[in-house]
């Protein structure tokens, strides 16, 4: 009967592969917090709001313009939040649009969420585009407010660009002013699916 002799070389072969799995994760872990890039992929399509601004009770609809029935729905339920501070201009009026496509893409679950625009005075609430849109409740912009989405983002707000405030009034995401409302709607029905409020 013969016995086998390991060889010289498949026991150094062992010894590295070994090694090998002792190192390899210490060199992925060092790769990676280099380049974290690599690995941050968010679900959401809208930048999410860290820390969490929250609006103070009763500055969002403190001067709507709108019927009050309207702005009695607005109470407990999710917010797609557009400020204007100088007229409702084109940038405005396209994100209004995008925003409305958005909320009767989400069907039955439109009833969850409610579209604001806050404006600087009434004459821009007034405008035919603002007026048409029975979907929209408009209100007076709070200085209180401004302040609190630009913490949200992190500088100025630009024209057109979008707020998604939850029921308990926390600013959960912002979108650029060129968002996409397919993504948006993603975005929505991922946390109206989740959440158990509004």
């Amino acid at each position: 009967m013969k016995t086998k002799v390991s060889s010289p070389l498949r026991g150094r072969s062992v010894l590295v592969l070994i090694a090998l799995t002792a190192v390899i994760p210490f060199v992925l872990a060092w790769y990676y917090a280099q380049h974290p890039e690599l690995i941050e992929k968010t679900s959401n399509y809208g930048t999410l709001v860290v820390p969490v601004q929250t609006l103070p009770e009763g500055t969002l609809l403190a001067e709507p313009f709108s019927d009050p029935k309207l702005v009695e729905e607005v109470k407990g339920r999710w917010v797609l939040l557009q400020v204007t501070q100088d007229g409702c201009g084109a940038v405005c009026k396209d994100a209004l649009h995008r925003t409305h496509q958005g909320w009767l893409m989400l069907n039955k679950e439109m009833l969850r969420v409610r579209r604001v625009l806050l404006v600087k005075d009434a004459k821009t609430a007034g405008q035919e585009a603002i007026r048409q849109d029975d979907a929209l409740v408009p209100a007076r912009l709070d200085p209180v407010v401004l302040k609190t989405l630009e913490a949200a983002m992190g500088g100025p707000v630009p024209e057109g660009a979008l707020f998604l405030v939850d029921p308990l009034m926390n600013v959960a995401l912002w979108y650029a002013p060129s968002f996409d409302p397919y993504r948006l709607v993603k975005d929505l029905k991922h946390l109206l699916k989740a959440s158990q409020i509004g």
